[in-house]
């Protein structure tokens, strides 16, 4: 405490914590571990590299991260901003010398398309001793605070990339902050729309954490984008969003990066390494799982997700993707990409790996996990975190995930999988698969019954046409004409029938959630303002005729024609602080 002054509790302090009464100095940047014995044992078991590379994979993450940043693609602007960086920095920049050292140049990253992903390793003591790389750095800024550039990790690139979004998707971010991801998502919605026109598809970005969700929205404002919902729901608790018939929306592409150990970030999260344990990729194995689980429900059949985690470890990466391929047994496939980005370098995905217990020993089986070396919470999946049979394994084309090894290309560590829904896997999705299959089987029948009938007047016609007159003969061709056009309408009857919904009144839903009298009773999810910390309330839409705000659109002189309910604002404490206006589309 020192010097008689109280102690303050709940203020931060600052100079370090305390342990037994004594002062605990924090560490300077320099002096943080960069390495762990368990870790190095863990993964040298497991095998992830070779025996002879697997030194230069530690070597390379023992070091600082690149910084990464990507050009805006929907813009007009990019392909001016890109050649500004060509033309205006980059020949000036490796000019440079600080301290008689060079100084890298930003470089387009070779894999991402149209050169609109960069990279460059500027030391910050470098930006205030060079005027050209302060200016450079002036540059980023501006144009990251007006949306044209995001400061992004290069390996967190390629999700939305392999996602394959076009403009008329609905696509779902499961656990989207911070949105480096999820403007990628947006971008790619707008990419083959012209700057006039709206995309009809829609991006829906979804976090579990209230603060994250919150910090969602001002990160997507500066896209300027009219096609993106934020929500706040824990992924693996995703509700079923009905549209005005009651039927279940599915959404065409998913994105689940889930929360992982995050243990292919130790170049840049640096207590990664004196915190690593194994465990904790058992403890996040289940969730994962889950949130993947739900994202298959929700995809349409034909429609592709993209598994991804910033973790190395095969317990959150190749367990959890093939116990869930395995789940639904041949509903859900690995799509091989392989030819995708072509210059990004990857390994395949493993098919063996060990469990870990926390005496360090290696286990192929939970029957040889001995008591008291797993809790019991892990011991309960066990399954889970071990592999399939070899032969499943082979069946699942586990080699189609992609690994990502900081050495390859100086980037982080990274997991992706690609996975395509093939058949429906819902109690609703099969109904509906076998109701639109008997449509089209009736509807087969209908027009091969139309064209007998339509052959046997033909033929009729043909065999009296020699002995009739030519008004005579006009009149039975227009009644055979007369004839298809009742077939023809019938075929419309059963063209109207595809659209029809049959769902039974007080079913439950596929969700859980009961139906009450043919109405589907309110989702009510999960309510995380009720934390006392949080004082202030969700982004709300307000009343233009508020005293506060309509003030504020009389001193602006706004037109009437923009009044209605298109203004939010988080509100704080009872009162607005920026306000948005959100388009009808």
């Amino acid at each position: 405490m020192g010097r008689g002054k109280k102690k303050s509790f709940g203020s931060k302090g600052r100079g370090g914590s305390h342990v037994n009464g004594e002062r605990k100095r924090y560490k300077k940047f320099e002096e943080l571990a960069r390495d762990n014995k368990s870790f190095r044992k863990y993964y040298t078991t497991q095998q992830i590299v070779s025996e002879d590379e697997f030194p230069e994979l530690m070597e390379t993450m023992r070091t600082v991260l690149p910084t990464n940043f990507r050009i805006t693609g929907s813009r007009q602007q990019a392909t001016d901003i890109r050649e500004q960086i060509m033309t205006e920095f980059v020949p000036y920049i490796r000019k440079v010398r600080i301290d008689g050292a060079e100084i890298e140049a930003p470089h387009p990253l070779p894999w991402y398309p149209n050169e609109f992903g960069w990279q460059f390793s500027i030391p910050r003591i470098a930006l205030k001793k060079s005027t050209e790389l302060a200016n450079f750095h002036s540059f980023l800024v501006t144009e990251t605070e007006i949306g044209n550039i995001s400061r992004q990790e290069a390996v967190s690139m390629v999700p939305p990339l392999l996602l394959d979004v076009r403009s008329d998707h609905i696509v779902l971010d499961m656990c989207a902050a911070p949105g480096s991801k999820t403007a990628q998502l947006v971008e790619a919605l707008h990419v083959d729309v012209a700057a006039d026109q709206t995309p009809s598809g829609l991006v829906v970005a979804n976090d579990a954490d209230y603060k994250r969700a919150c910090m969602l929205v001002h990160q997507i404002n500066r896209l300027g984008s009219p096609n993106v919902v934020v929500t706040n729901h824990s992924g693996e608790r995703f509700p079923t969003i009905r549209n005005d018939a009651h039927e279940a929306v599915q959404f065409d592409r998913i994105l689940c990066d889930v929360p992982c150990s995050g243990d292919g970030t130790t170049r840049k999260n640096v207590r990664v390494w004196e915190k690593w344990s194994a465990d904790d990729a058992h403890a996040l194995n289940p969730l994962q799982i889950k949130i993947l689980q739900r994202a298959a429900y929700l995809l349409k059949t034909g429609g592709r997700i993209v598994y991804s985690t910033c973790s190395l470890n095969p317990v959150e990466n190749e367990a959890v993707v093939a116990h869930v391929l395995n789940h639904f047994e041949g509903a859900l496939r690995l799509v091989d990409v392989s030819g995708e980005l072509p210059a990004l370098k990857r390994r395949p995905g493993m098919k063996t790996w060990k469990f870990m217990a926390r005496d360090g020993s290696f286990h192929d089986s939970p029957e040889t996990v001995e008591a008291g070396t797993a809790t019991r919470g892990t011991r309960r999946h066990l399954e889970e975190f071990l592999p399939l049979s070899p032969e499943r394994m082979d069946e699942l084309h586990m080699e189609r995930c992609m690994r990502i090894y900081p050495h390859l290309q100086n980037t982080g560590g990274f997991f992706v999988a690609v996975i395509e829904k093939v058949a429906p896997i819902s109690v609703d999705e099969k109904k509906k698969a076998a109701e639109a299959a008997e449509r089209i089987s009736k509807r087969i029948d209908a027009r091969a019954a139309a064209r007998s009938e339509n052959d046997k007047i033909a033929e009729d016609v043909q065999s009296v046409e020699g002995d009739q007159p030519v008004c005579k003969r006009q009149k039975v061709e227009s009644g055979g004409d007369e004839e298809m056009a009742v077939d023809d309408s019938a075929d419309k009857d059963i063209a109207d029938d595809d659209i029809a919904d049959d769902d039974s009144a007080d079913e439950d839903t596929a969700d859980g959630t009961p139906n009450v009298h043919g109405k589907r009773a309110p989702y009510l999810p999960d309510n995380p303002r009720e934390d006392p910390a949080l004082r202030e309330n969700p982004f709300v839409f307000m009343d233009p005729s508020t005293s506060d705000l309509k003030a504020v659109l009389d001193y602006y002189g706004i037109k009437e024609s923009m009044l209605g309910r298109g203004f939010l604002s988080r509100m704080e404490n009872g009162m607005f602080r920026t306000v948005y206006y959100v388009a009808d589309s």
